[in-house]
């Protein structure tokens, strides 16, 4: 009776903690702002393909954590640039459900390629949302990160090498790029960031998953996953011992 209660007490010691853990918002270690790319040059079945993987990669809760440690805007270029979502700290669920409706939603722009007004139109939304946070909702190790998918090379607008290099000077480390097919050019972002590739939109979903994973710091299986399933284990087998 006395091991019995040992073990009850500390099944619910650890549903405390783990309750505990979520109760509180995590301080921000990333804002990441999103910029899609719907230009005339992608077909509307590849525009679907786009959507679909951005909205399945954001909506996997191992990818991205809703406990307040992201902030996340969508920026969709082509000759314009259109506000999908507007930069919000993910908290919970229905953040990161609002976050893959707009993504899910978008509806293509079409016209030409103007990667640079992209930057600097999530760059700008994200900084308008960030001065309302005070310092002490940051972590220590806050980073501010752009992040652009493209089929094509720049034909319009402003410059994206120059506006990468502004988004660096206003504190942003890095802006990424991934290439999807064969005539993507992420020549722009050469001492900006990192550069990652799609032979095509059939393929992007695992190398967008893997982009972001490296960009929010999470891996394919959470270590809290981890950690609860090794100490449900261990009270498994704790539980088989007493009953001995």
């Amino acid at each position: 009776m006395h091991q019995l209660k040992i073990f009850k007490a500390l099944s619910a010691g650890a549903l405390l903690l783990c309750c505990a853990s979520g109760a509180q918002a995590a301080l921000i270690k990333t804002a990441l702002s999103v910029v899609i790319d719907g230009s005339g040059s992608i077909s509307s079945t590849d525009f679907q393909l786009q959507k679909d993987a951005y909205a399945s990669v954001f909506g996997d809760s191992s990818v991205l954590k809703a406990d307040g440690s992201v902030v996340i805007n969508v920026i969709q270029f082509s000759g314009s640039t259109l506000l999908e979502f507007s930069a919000r700290r993910i908290e919970n669920a229905t953040d990161r459900s609002d976050l893959v409706a707009a993504m899910t939603n978008m509806t293509q722009l079409n016209g030409s390629t103007a990667i640079g007004d992209g930057i600097n139109a999530g760059a700008s939304n994200m900084d308008i949302f960030l001065s309302t946070i005070t310092a002490t909702e940051l972590d220590p190790e806050f980073t501010k990160l752009i992040d652009v998918s493209t089929d094509g090379n720049n034909n319009s607008g402003a410059d994206p090498a120059t506006e990468s290099q502004n988004a660096i000077n206003d504190g942003y480390s890095v802006v990424n790029c991934l290439g999807i097919g064969a005539g993507a050019d992420c020549g722009w972002n050469d001492g900006f960031g990192a550069d990652f590739s799609a032979n095509s939109f059939d393929e992007l979903e695992p190398v967008l998953e893997r982009k972001v994973r490296e960009e929010l710091g999470t891996t394919p299986i959470p270590g809290t996953v981890m950690l609860l399933g090794a100490g449900l284990l261990g009270f498994g087998a704790l539980r088989r011992r007493l009953r001995t």
